[in-house]
């Protein structure tokens, strides 16, 4: 099963713009750069495991690199 509906919600809200915020990236220049530092291939063919997995990298990397602490899935609406 692909991504859900609700994870493409929080990828964006939660996760792509936090990190526009913080470089200054438009959305879909972060977006490709997120996708090219941790998945070979569409964030849409990524399995609902696989693309959690994905956000979770995203946010190590966030915290690690960045110093951009990004809301984890649990505490999303």
């Amino acid at each position: 099963m692909t991504r859900t509906h609700q994870q493409n919600k929080y990828y964006w809200k939660c996760i792509v713009k936090p990190l526009c915020e913080h470089t200054g990236y438009h959305k879909y220049e972060m977006h490709e750069h997120l996708k090219n530092m941790f998945i070979p291939d569409r964030t849409s063919n990524l399995t609902t495991e696989d693309f959690t997995l994905f956000c979770e990298e995203v946010r190590i990397w966030a915290q690690n690199d960045l110093g951009v602490i990004l809301m984890p899935p649990n505490e999303f609406k």
